[in-house]
């Protein structure tokens, strides 16, 4: 593991820490209307995977690399289907969109709804994972896997505490996880008692793969669509916020 990576400091990561994080964002979801989007507003989309957590949990194994590798193809090839999308971060089943919301409003296909880019990006994105990870399974080929959608309008200023907050649920999952199948058992879990729990036995955080840990980052950089592992967002944040085309 490089010193880059050794030395990056994480906040105390535990889900009560994640819903914190989150709990004044939550009012931006949007359950029922799309109200107009104001100047400085921004639209996130969110997408679920609706069973693929427990579809692919392995007992024997404390994560699946055929599961995450897929999502980072589907992260790949978002922007060959949905060129709206401006910048993406993904964990496990979950994916976050930021929208172009000029591209909606003058498109002839959204007339300016963005009510219908939900269908659309639950749409595709379900067929590529179905297409994808049918290569890997070695059963049941013909399984089809669907993505919920919903939207969240939210001010720009707060994009970065939204990203924050996604990436705390994605390592309080991991925490969650690590946890159950190594059978540690710190007094909370938080990612600095986890951290000593697995020292304690001999094993290291940094030694598991990082988009297994953070998770995949999606941006639209010197012309291209670029996808990677993601680093902490709040240490990170001024390497995309200038590509976020809002």
């Amino acid at each position: 593991m490089s010193d880059s990576v050794q030395k990056t400091i994480y906040p105390n990561y535990s889900y009560s820490y994640a819903l914190a994080t989150y709990e004044k964002l939550e009012k931006y979801e949007v359950s029922m209307q799309v109200p107009s989007v104001g100047i400085d507003e921004s639209v996130v989309v969110r997408l679920d995977g609706k069973g693929l957590t427990a579809r692919f949990k392995n007992h024997e194994e404390l994560f699946l690399s055929d599961f995450h590798l897929t999502m980072k193809r589907v992260m790949e090839n978002i922007k060959k289907y949905c060129p709206y999308v401006t910048f993406a971060y993904s964990f496990k089943d979950e994916i976050s969109l930021l929208i172009n919301k000029e591209q909606i409003e003058h498109s002839e296909d959204f007339q300016n709804r963005i009510e219908k880019v939900l269908p659309l990006l639950s749409g595709y994105i379900s067929a590529m994972f179905s297409q994808y990870i049918s290569k890997k399974l070695k059963t049941s080929p013909c399984e089809a896997f669907t993505f919920d959608a919903r939207i969240i309008i939210l001010p720009t200023l707060q994009l970065q505490d939204y990203f924050h907050s996604r990436q705390a649920f994605a390592m309080s999952g991991f925490i969650d996880r690590i946890c159950s199948f190594k059978h540690l058992t710190p007094g909370s879990r938080t990612f600095s008692n986890v951290k000593k729990a697995l020292k304690s036995i001999g094993d290291d955080w940094y030694k598991y793969p990082q988009y297994v840990c953070s998770g995949y980052v999606g941006r639209y950089e010197n012309g291209k669509w670029l996808v990677d592992t993601a680093s902490d967002f709040m240490q990170k944040w001024s390497k995309y916020k200038n590509n976020l085309g809002v």
